[in-house]
């Protein structure tokens, strides 16, 4: 497994699984949730710049994803949620911000709104379940992940970085290694869906920016009415940017973030 210099990794046992986790730096402390798929290594190049910056960056594989167990059940919120919480225990930081993409924002989201006082501050990059779930039916969502997962397992690297060449090589090879290590068992994640987003807004007291994807008008509003639940947090689209905001705007997000961490760091 590569790791940047001066990183470290180890796991932790909590909630009935080992997690793996990836740190780096020094000061206050960053956990960093990923998205479906991915793992905590693909968090390579904002840990790096946010640990330069003076914070200790904690990045970990969720379950069923990289180096983490994958246990045949347990992939609902709750155990998400569950399992973060722990990790924060098992490493005893002291009231991180947790910054979560997709998935992770989703379970960051409801780990803030479900153990106010855990965090310090979230952040949540194009978190999902803002919208309820899609058109497919829970089945059908899982079975799409299931046949992606087939697809990846007979691929080679080579293969699966041809589907992100549109990134810089070190991402697109941290991306593919990623889906060779994707669990089958995750797709029970897409079938349980993500709960509404606007339910754990109403909940969470500490500060809170939520970084989203460009839209056309009426998207934008349907965002800012949700976040407008939130009592203490602030909703800005980054202009150009896709689901993978830091990715695809990586400055203007990054510009986003260091303002929010300068208030609330």
């Amino acid at each position: 497994m590569e790791l940047l210099h001066g990183w470290s990794t180890g796991a932790v046992r909590t909630n009935g699984v080992d997690l793996q986790y990836y740190r780096t730096g020094e000061g206050e402390p960053i956990v960093l949730a990923h998205g479906f798929y991915d793992t905590g290594r693909c968090w390579e190049r904002l840990a790096a710049a946010l640990a330069a910056e003076g914070n200790e960056v904690i990045a970990y594989d969720a379950r069923g994803h990289g180096r983490s167990d994958a246990p045949e059940t347990g992939y609902g919120i709750e155990d998400r949620v569950a399992d973060l919480r722990g990790l924060v225990d098992e490493l005893g930081l002291e009231r991180p911000i947790l910054l979560g993409h997709s998935m992770g924002g989703s379970t960051v989201a409801w780990t803030a709104a479900t153990h106010p006082d855990l965090a310090r501050a979230i952040v949540l990059e194009d978190p999902a379940g803002m919208y309820g779930d899609p058109d497919l039916g829970p089945q059908e969502r899982a079975a799409v992940v299931e046949k992606r997962c087939a697809e990846w397992a007979s691929q080679s690297l080579e293969e699966r970085m041809a589907a992100f060449d549109d990134r810089d090589e070190s991402l697109a090879r941290r991306l593919a290694v990623a889906r060779e290590e994707f669990h089958p068992h995750s797709a029970e994640i897409a079938r349980s869906g993500y709960p509404l987003l606007e339910d754990a807004f109403a909940e969470i007291t500490c500060p809170t920016l939520v970084l989203k994807a460009d839209a056309e008008t009426s998207r934008r509003v349907r965002d800012l009415e949700a976040a407008a639940a939130l009592s203490n947090g602030r909703l800005v689209h980054v202009s150009g940017a896709g689901h993978c905001v830091f990715r695809d705007e990586y400055e203007a997000a990054l510009a986003e973030l260091r303002v929010f961490l300068s208030r609330h760091g």
